[in-house]
C-alpha cells in the first residue's frame, strides 16, 4: 500500500495528531467521569428539571406579563383607597364611638326625647336644642346611612389587611414591573444559564456517553514510555526467549553479520528505546541449520530484546510508536517460543516497511511505500478473534481473517543484518508502546 497521496490529502493524519488524538482520547475519558462526579453536574441537572418544568415556565410567565392592575393586590387596594376617600363612611367612623353619639342614643332611649316635638320646650332648653342639632346634623345622617351596612366591617378588615406584612410583600412585588427579577424563581433561572455557560458542562453534554462507556472497556494491559535506565529494571530481557530450555537464548545466526550483544546495545535516551547495529568486532554464538551452535566472528554487534517473562497477551489493540536507522533489518513483532506463529508490527528490511503475519502457512501481509522509516509513525494492530487489522497512524493498511494465532505472543524488537545485504550501522528507535485489551470485544 502506498500512503504517499493520503499522507500529501491529509487523510494520514501527521503522528503528532495522532498522539494528540490518543492523549485526548485518555483526557476526554478521564474529565467526563470528574464532570459526572461534580457538584455543579448535579446542581445543573436539579435545576434543569425545575426550569424546565410546565409549573416553573407557568409561573414565570404570569410574574412577567400579569398586569398589576389586573391582581387581586391591586382590587385590594383600590377598594381600600375607594372606601378610604367616601367621606359619608368616614364620618360615620369618626362618629360611631364618639361621645356625642353614645349622649345621642342615650337621649334618644329616654322619655326625653319626646320632648324635640315641642318647639317651646326645645327653645327653653340648652340640652334639647343640642339633640335636636344632633338629629338633624349630616354626621348623625350618614350614621344613620351606614349603621346597618357593611361597608364599615369590610374597611375595617382591609385596613388590617393592607397593614400586615404579608400584604405589604404581595403589594411591593405586584406593583414592582421587574418583579421577575425578584423571585427565588429568578435566581434559580440565573444560576441555571451561568451552569450551563460552564466549559466543563458544556464538555459533558456533548460527549455520547455509550462512547465513553466503550472506551472505558478498553483497560491497559501493558505500557512501556521508556523512563527506565538499566534493561534489568525495564520489563524487557536480552536475547531470545524458546520454549525448549536446552536451547541458548544469547545467539545470532550464522547467516547473518551481526552478533546479539546481550543487552549492551540497548538504552534509553530522552525517554526513547535506543537498539543500536554497531560496526564491531566480535566472537559470539550463531546457530547454525546444519552444525548447530558454534562461535563465529563478527563485524558488527546488534541486539535482540523480548518480553517472554513480564508480558504476553493474546488479542486487543497492539501500539507502537517506531522509527528506525541505517540499511538493515529492524523489526518490532510479536512472538512465542516457538518460531511460529510471528505477528510484524513494523518490520523494515533496509528498504521497505512490511506488516503482517507469519505461520505455518507462510506470510501474508503488506508492504508500505509512501513514508519514510527515519520519522516516528505510530504502528498498531487490532487482534481479535476473527481478524488481524494494521493500521499505520490512522489508515488501515492491510487485514486479514485467516491463521489467527490461538497463543499469547510477547513484544520482541530486533535488529539484524542478513549475509546477502550490504551491512552498515543503524538503530530502532521505540517512543512508546501501548497494548489495550477489551474483555468484551470478539
Amino acid at each position: 500500500m502506498n500512503l504517499f497521496f493520503k499522507k500529501l490529502t491529509g487523510r494520514l493524519h501527521s503522528t503528532d495528531k495522532m498522539e494528540r488524538h490518543i492523549m485526548a482520547e485518555e483526557e476526554r475519558i478521564v474529565r467526563y467521569r470528574q464532570v459526572e462526579k461534580s457538584a455543579e453536574l448535579k446542581e445543573f441537572f436539579e435545576l434543569k428539571a425545575i426550569v424546565e418544568s410546565k409549573e416553573f415556565q407557568q409561573k414565570k410567565y404570569n410574574w412577567i406579563h400579569t398586569k398589576y392592575k389586573s391582581t387581586p393586590t391591586y382590587a385590594t387596594i383600590r377598594e381600600y383607597k375607594d372606601l378610604l376617600h367616601n367621606k359619608g363612611l368616614q364620618l360615620y367612623l369618626e362618629l360611631e364611638n364618639s361621645k356625642q353619639l353614645k349622649d345621642f342614643l342615650a337621649f334618644r332611649a329616654s322619655e326625653n326625647y319626646v320632648k324635640l316635638q315641642s318647639r317651646k320646650e326645645v327653645r327653653n332648653s340648652l340640652e334639647l336644642r343640642q339633640m335636636a342639632e344632633f338629629e338633624k346634623s349630616k354626621a348623625y345622617k350618614c350614621y344613620l346611612t351606614y349603621r346597618d351596612s357593611k361597608l364599615p366591617a369590610r374597611f375595617k378588615a382591609l385596613v388590617e389587611e393592607v397593614a400586615t406584612d404579608e400584604y405589604k410583600k404581595k403589594h411591593a412585588f405586584w406593583s414592582n414591573p421587574s418583579r421577575w427579577k425578584t423571585t427565588d424563581e429568578y435566581q434559580q433561572e440565573a444560576r441555571f444559564k451561568r451552569l450551563s455557560a460552564m466549559t466543563d458542562i458544556n464538555f459533558y453534554l456533548q460527549q455520547d456517553k455509550n462512547e465513553i462507556e466503550r472506551l472505558e472497556k478498553w483497560r491497559t494491559v501493558f505500557e512501556d514510555e521508556f523512563d527506565w535506565v538499566k534493561l534489568s529494571d525495564s520489563p524487557w530481557r536480552a536475547g531470545f526467549a524458546y520454549d525448549n530450555p536446552k536451547l541458548l537464548k544469547m545467539h545470532s545466526f550464522a547467516n547473518e553479520k551481526q552478533a546479539n550483544n546481550g543487552g549492551k546495545n540497548v538504552g534509553t535516551i530522552d525517554g526513547n528505546l535506543h537498539l543500536f547495529t554497531k560496526n564491531e568486532m566480535t566472537t559470539a554464538p550463531a546457530w547454525d541449520v546444519k552444525k548447530g551452535f558454534v562461535n563465529k566472528e563478527f563485524e558488527y554487534t546488534s541486539d535482540i530484546i523480548q518480553t517472554a517473562d513480564s508480558f504476553r497477551e493474546r488479542g486487543g489493540l497492539f501500539m507502537a510508536k517506531v522509527r528506525c536507522e541505517g540499511h538493515i533489518h529492524h523489526a518490532l513483532w510479536l512472538g512465542t517460543g516457538k518460531k511460529l506463529p510471528m505477528l510484524s508490527l513494523f518490520h523494515y528490511n533496509g528498504k521497505n516497511i512490511t506488516v503482517g503475519n507469519y505461520s505455518e502457512k507462510g506470510f501474508e501481509g503488506q508492504v508500505i511505500r509512501g513514508i519514510s522509516s527515519q520519522f516516528y509513525y505510530i504502528y498498531s494492530l487490532r487482534w481479535t478473534e476473527k481478524e488481524l487489522i494494521w493500521y499505520v497512524n490512522n489508515v488501515e493498511v492491510y487485514r486479514t481473517s485467516h491463521n489467527i494465532p490461538k497463543d499469547k505472543l510477547f513484544f520482541a524488537i530486533s535488529s539484524f543484518i542478513d549475509e546477502k545485504q550490504r551491512a552498515s550501522e543503524g538503530q530502532i528507535n521505540v517512543a512508546w508502546i501501548r497494548v489495550f485489551k477489551n474483555d468484551n470485544e470478539k
